[in-house]
């Protein structure tokens, strides 16, 4: 599957992001691989450390439980809480049974439902929820013994506390 990671490997399909981050199932095509490869690499990549996440890329079938269980949950959400905004804005065409209106970027009616404060609400919600996921993935990768996981340290430079590998 082609996509932004090493060797165009990705941890998770477009259909798993749909089928775990979504009441409704969408249209595939409203999620990039593209998407999917930069939640990878912006949130799973530094939670496995790199030295965890290029072994999990090159040989998935040993980290099973790993990525069914624990990665795939995190990622689907980061991917949607990446998109969401955006998805909101562009899907009128998938979401309005009126034809002569599929051109526009958003319905009306559905628009004026959705107000700053009620759209903030809801990418504060996903946001939670895939915080949630990878806090819960942290704690796994924890209790594991993975020789290339790379347990980060905690330093307190100037008053701040700077996590580091």
């Amino acid at each position: 599957m082609p996509g932004g990671c090493k060797g165009g490997s990705m941890l998770i399909t477009v259909r798993e992001v749909i089928e775990t981050a979504y009441i409704t199932l969408i249209d595939d095509n409203l999620i990039k691989e593209q998407v999917v490869a930069a939640a990878e690499t912006t949130y799973i990549k530094p939670v496995l450390t790199e030295p965890l996440y290029n072994e999990v890329i090159a040989d998935p079938g040993s980290y099973s439980t790993l990525i069914a269980d624990y990665i795939k949950p995190c990622l689907a959400f980061y991917v949607k809480y990446l998109i969401y905004s955006q998805q909101l804005f562009e899907t009128a065409e998938y979401s309005n049974p009126d034809p002569t209106k599929g051109k526009e970027i958003i319905d009306q009616a559905t628009a004026a439902l959705i107000t700053n404060e009620v759209h903030q609400n809801i990418i504060n919600d996903i946001l939670f929820i895939a915080r949630q996921k990878e806090k819960i993935l942290i704690e796994y990768i924890d209790e594991q013994t993975y020789e290339l996981y790379e347990k980060p340290t905690t330093k307190r430079i100037s008053g701040f506390l700077i996590n580091s590998t």
